[in-house]
C-alpha cells in the first residue's frame, strides 16, 4: 500500500471516530473545564445566599420540629423541612429540601443557603465521574478512539504541514509542555 493510500484510510478513520464520539468529545470538554476550577466554583450546583434578620427565637425553650416547620414558612421556604440540631450553642442549623438556614437564636441574624443543579453541567459531570460499569466500556472506546485519532492526525497531512516539519515541531511542543509540568510541579 502506498503512502498515499495510508493517508486516505487515516483520514477515514479519524474522520468518522470524530463524528462517532463527538457528543461524548463536548460532554468530556465542557465537564473538565468545570471541575479543573473546583476552588472557584461548584460546578454541579447553583448556591445562593441570603441574609435575614428574623424575629429571634431566643434559648429559654427548646426548639422543635414544629418551630422549625413554622420559621421555614414564615420566610417562604418552597423545599420540605428535612431535620435541624444545634452545631454550637446558641445556634441552629435547619435543612431544608435544596437548602439550609442557619440563624443566632439570641439575634435572629439569619443566612438561608439554597441549592440548585446546573442542568447540563451537573449531567455532564456525572458522566466524567463514571457512573457505572456500561459506562466505563464506553468511555474506554472514546480513550481508545482518542488515541487512534492522535496517531493517525499525525500521518493525515504531508510536507511543510507534516509531521516532519511544522507538524513535528507542534507534537514535540505538545510532549515538552506536558512532561516539563510533571517533572516540575508533580
Amino acid at each position: 500500500m502506498s503512502a498515499g493510500n495510508w493517508r486516505k484510510w487515516f483520514r477515514i478513520i479519524h474522520r468518522d471516530l470524530g463524528y462517532l464520539f463527538f457528543g461524548l468529545a463536548i460532554s468530556y470538554g465542557a465537564s473538565g473545564l468545570a471541575l479543573d476550577h473546583l476552588r472557584d466554583w461548584n460546578p454541579n450546583y447553583s448556591i445562593s445566599r441570603q441574609e435575614l434578620s428574623l424575629p429571634a427565637p431566643g434559648t429559654d425553650h427548646p426548639f422543635t420540629k414544629d418551630d422549625a416547620k413554622k420559621l421555614l414558612a414564615q420566610i417562604k421556604v418552597e423545599g420540605a423541612y428535612q431535620s435541624h440540631y444545634s452545631p454550637v450553642e446558641g445556634q441552629l442549623k435547619i435543612f431544608f429540601q435544596g437548602g439550609s438556614l442557619v440563624m443566632e437564636r439570641d439575634t435572629g441574624k439569619s443566612v438561608v443557603e439554597t441549592m440548585k443543579k446546573r442542568p447540563l453541567l451537573n449531567t455532564f459531570n456525572r458522566l466524567h465521574y463514571n457512573p457505572g460499569r456500561w459506562w466505563t466500556w464506553f468511555a474506554d472506546g472514546f480513550s481508545i478512539a482518542l488515541l487512534v485519532m492522535a496517531i493517525t492526525g499525525l500521518f493525515m497531512l504531508k510536507g511543510y504541514q507534516g509531521i516532519t516539519r511544522r507538524g513535528g515541531v507542534l507534537v514535540l511542543i505538545g510532549i515538552l509542555i506536558p512532561t516539563f509540568i510533571v517533572l516540575h510541579y508533580l
